[in-house]
């Protein structure tokens, strides 16, 4: 399983797993505004997003946001969305694309925070 930053080439691909990540929330199905909302993050380079590739199929993703933590004096990355496909669920592809955010966090000193962890 091959773990990366998404790039421009992932929008087509990406953009339907957000849309199945979005139904899963109990939202409408809106293809073209996952598009245009993942488009626009990747080319504003706002949000770090993770995929997980196996066998040239994208089956999952993480998203992050930047932003800086008073609280630990710090700049962190917010985890926001995670979704893989129900199929690779019992892969612990969640936990691998997390460690690969992580280890780049660190690497650029940057704190790495899930909606259950403070500093």
């Amino acid at each position: 399983m091959q773990i990366r930053l998404a790039s421009s080439i992932d929008l087509e691909p990406l953009s339907l797993l957000f849309d199945l990540y979005r139904q899963q929330l109990n939202q409408p199905s809106d293809y073209p505004a996952c598009h245009a909302f993942l488009k626009s993050r990747l080319s504003e380079n706002d949000s770090m997003i993770f995929v997980s590739i196996r066998d040239d199929e994208m089956v999952g993703f993480i998203q992050l946001y930047p932003s800086f933590s008073s609280l630990c004096l710090a700049p962190v990355w917010y985890l926001e969305d995670v979704f893989v496909k129900p199929l690779y669920q019992h892969e612990d592809v969640v936990s691998q694309m997390f460690q690969k955010a992580q280890f780049l966090a660190q690497s650029i000193g940057v704190l790495l925070i899930n909606h259950f962890r403070v500093c």
